[in-house]
């Protein structure tokens, strides 16, 4: 009589997300923009999707809630060279990613979660803070690798910007935007404060030592900023 091969015990969700996580290594930092390399969520998703479909695993997103508001700022319109206000909205809230194994939807795992984006348009926003939760919620469950490449071990804010040149340094503040200020400064001449008097009383407010001319961009939006808030 021939003996029955036993059949495999079926995989409960940990042993399948313990099986997707074989598969993950480190990942080729494929992906361009503002002058850094990162880890695009397209990548993230084909290195484990097939693994997923293959043990048959679901990643579920859900959202609990939101509150969203308005983050108004300037920024300096280099065609017309002069500020203009910008208004961006932010919106936060509370998720949860569900792992739920599809040969028995009752085992699932739930992970608490937070999710938060800022783009000019509320809808834009929440997309954009989706995107990017899903990328580091599954780069830090399967404990993906990461180095000083990764977005968040340097300033967002320089390089969505644009303040960093190709070589990752600060870029220079611009032509444009040293004449902008001197303009701001000029009109501010009395003769208790003198333009003189003016740049050095700005560069103190700024906590800088060295002349405009070797100012980064930053430095000059920041110029920017206090004297058309403090100044006036």
């Amino acid at each position: 009589m021939t003996k029955t091969a036993e059949q495999p015990k079926p995989l409960n969700v940990y042993q399948k997300l313990v099986e997707i996580r074989k598969t993950v290594d480190v990942f080729v930092k494929d992906s361009q923009g503002y002058g850094y390399r990162y880890v695009s969520g397209a990548q993230v998703l084909k290195k484990i999707r097939e693994k997923m479909d293959e043990l048959g695993v679901l990643l579920v997103p859900i959202v609990l809630n939101q509150t969203h508001s308005t983050f108004n700022y300037t920024v300096y319109d280099r065609e017309n060279k002069r500020e203009r206000p910008k208004t961006d909205f932010v919106v936060t809230g509370d998720m949860k990613y569900v792992w739920i194994n599809a040969d028995d939807p009752s085992d699932r795992i739930e992970i608490p979660w937070q999710y938060m984006g800022q783009q000019d348009d509320i809808s834009k926003a929440f997309g954009s803070a989706l995107t990017y939760t899903e990328r580091y919620f599954l780069m830090k469950f399967f404990s993906v690798p990461t180095d000083e490449d990764d977005p968040d071990a340097r300033d967002t804010k320089e390089k969505q910007n644009g303040q960093l040149d190709k070589n990752g340094k600060n870029k220079k503040a611009s032509e444009n935007q040293l004449k902008y200020i001197d303009a701001l400064i000029s009109r501010r001449v009395t003769a208790d404060w003198t333009k003189e008097r003016l740049y050095e009383k700005l560069k103190e407010t700024m906590g800088v030592d060295k002349e405009p001319s070797e100012w980064t961009v930053e430095e000059a939006s920041k110029a920017i900023s206090i004297i058309t808030g403090r100044f006036e």
